[in-house]
């Protein structure tokens, strides 16, 4: 099974990554990997393809530490006397490890000083907050210039067995003082245990100016006046501004803004084809609706029988079945036919061939029968994600086609039993590498 979960990781890997802030994925966990005596969960050889990657971990069983930084993988080694030294190959293999890409960041001036380790979690914190990062949302940084005091460690092994092992330490500490580098880290709220230790929301590692040293950041004492905070450069993201009544039986003009999360809540969670399914309904929408805001009582919309597709279409034109402005056909030739009312306009949308990872429908298909284990499941959700990422950072005009529908002729359908195929794996079994 653990060949297997190398192989499916190097699938979904293989596919282009953007996120909003930069996505943090994660395998295995800081509090289990003991257990399981630090084996590894992850060859970070399958990660080369993203050439923005940064991440961190513990080498193989506990011998160094890894930290990647743009693209480069180093790992931090401490020799039988304590003398730390660094190698770069992507070559190795980690029993936790925290990754995203980040393609462009954003520079933060500093000033005033840090005393410890949660002073530098409220840095990052506030600096993120006050300049409207969604702090639920895991993000890498870089604290950036010459620190005045640090101490950092490098892991050594637990075992007798692993070459490097020595008796009664499993970590070799060191203090730099003055010393100019990259303090790579990630920020998260939801990882502690996981990726982050279990009392802090941050989990940093030190590459030192000269790259002959990468290791885990323990403490900090410095002045903040030659330093630069860099976060991920934030995305786009999809948001739509509608037009109701004011009430039961009110007049027109109760506008709103609706958002990806908002759909999000509706569909009950995030994926390629509720992504999908609103980016492409969006280029209908701006061209029905030039000046950007969305007359949901004046539209009505055939959808594919997706549950993505459908709850978009419901939440973003207000169509409902039972009042004649919404049906499910899977005979239309694209995803969406929607038509405003009012004078008739008919538009069809279409993703184009080619855009979407034919390995998705691939096993989707085998999860629809229920085919896939619980860790198959897991790595059709990083593809899935993966593609995610790819269409919010796309430019909707190269990836969905638009074709006016002349003399549109509404034909509802009644048909209620298409498979709603969100639910049917939702008791499978969870992913374990043996």
């Amino acid at each position: 099974m653990k060949n297997l979960s190398f192989l499916i990781l190097s699938i979904f890997v293989s596919i282009s990554t953007f996120a909003q802030y930069g996505q943090v994925k994660s395998v295995g966990s800081m509090s289990e990997m003991g257990k399981t005596g630090f084996a590894p969960t992850i060859s970070t050889d399958s990660l080369q393809k993203y050439p923005r990657i940064f991440g961190m971990g513990p080498l193989g069983k506990m011998q160094g530490e890894i930290t990647f930084a743009n693209g480069i993988p180093y790992s931090g080694f401490a020799d039988l006397d304590g003398n730390p030294f660094i190698q770069k190959n992507w070559d190795i293999q980690s029993p936790f490890f925290v990754y995203g890409e980040v393609e462009e960041w954003v520079a933060f001036p500093l000033n005033g000083v840090i005393t410890d380790m949660a002073a530098m979690e409220k840095l990052v914190e506030n600096t993120a907050s006050q300049n409207g990062y969604d702090l639920s949302q895991p993000f890498f940084f870089k604290l950036v210039g010459t620190f005045d005091e640090m101490v950092t460690h490098i892991v050594t092994p637990r075992s007798p067995e692993v070459e490097g092992f020595k008796p009664g330490r499993n970590q070799e500490n060191y203090e730099h003082q003055n010393e100019s580098g990259e303090l790579i880290g990630v920020y998260s709220q939801v990882g502690k245990g996981i990726y982050t230790p279990q009392s802090s929301h941050l989990h940093v590692h030190l590459i030192n100016k000269e790259q002959s040293f990468t290791g885990h950041l323990d403490k900090i004492q410095t002045d903040l006046k030659d330093l630069t905070l860099y976060l991920p450069k934030s995305k786009n993201s999809l948001s739509f501004k509608t037009n109701d009544t004011d009430f039961s039986k009110g007049r027109l003009g109760f506008q709103q803004k609706i958002e990806l999360d908002d759909l999000v809540k509706f569909h009950g969670h995030l994926c390629d084809g509720l992504v999908v399914g609103a980016m492409g309904l969006n280029e209908a929408l701006e061209v029905l609706y030039p000046d950007g805001t969305i007359d949901r009582t004046d539209l009505r919309i055939v959808s594919k029988s997706s549950p993505c597709l459908t709850d978009v279409a419901v939440y973003l034109t207000g169509g409902r079945y039972q009042f004649g402005t919404f049906y499910v056909d899977d005979a239309i030739d694209g995803m969406y036919v929607v038509q405003r009312i009012s004078d008739g306009t008919a538009y069809q949308v279409n993703l184009k061939k080619g855009v979407k990872p034919a390995i998705i429908d691939e096993m989707g298909k085998k999860a629809v029968n229920l085919e896939l284990s619980g860790c198959e499941l897991d790595a059709l959700k990083g593809i899935e994600d993966d593609f995610t990422d790819y269409l919010l950072k796309a430019d909707t005009k190269e990836i969905f086609q638009l074709t006016q529908i002349e003399d549109f002729q509404w034909n509802p359908v009644l048909k209620g039993d298409f498979v709603k195929t969100d639910v049917l794996n939702k008791h499978a079994a969870t992913c374990t590498v043996e």
